[in-house]
C-alpha cells in the first residue's frame, strides 16, 4: 500500500508535468501565431513592392516554431557540450 508520501510526490509530479506541458503548448502557439502574423505581414509587404500576389520568402516565417525547436536543441547540445568539455557521453562496454 503506497504512504501519504509517495501519493502526494506521485501527485506534485503530475502537476508539474502537467503545468510544464501547458507552457510548452502555449510557447509553441504563440509562435505559431507569431509566424502567421509575420507572414501577413511580409506577404502585404511584398504585395506592394512587386505589385502583385505571390509568395516568397515570407513563407518562412510560418516555419517559425519548427525554427525554434531545432535552433534551441543545437544550443542545448552546445553548452551540454561545453559543460562536459567536448567529450563524449557515452561509455564502452568494457569501461566502468
Amino acid at each position: 500500500m503506497p504512504t501519504p508520501d509517495t501519493i502526494t510526490r506521485g501527485a506534485g509530479q503530475a502537476r508539474r508535468s502537467a503545468a510544464r506541458l501547458i507552457l510548452t503548448v502555449a510557447k509553441y502557439t504563440g509562435l505559431t501565431l507569431a509566424g502567421i502574423i509575420l507572414f501577413r505581414a511580409g506577404a502585404a509587404y511584398a504585395l506592394t513592392v512587386r505589385g502583385y500576389s505571390a509568395v516568397g520568402g515570407e513563407a518562412f516565417a510560418l516555419f517559425l516554431p519548427v525554427f525554434y525547436a531545432l535552433l534551441s536543441g543545437v544550443g542545448r547540445g552546445y553548452v551540454k557540450d561545453t559543460k562536459n568539455g567536448y567529450l563524449p557521453d557515452y561509455k564502452e562496454g568494457n569501461e566502468p
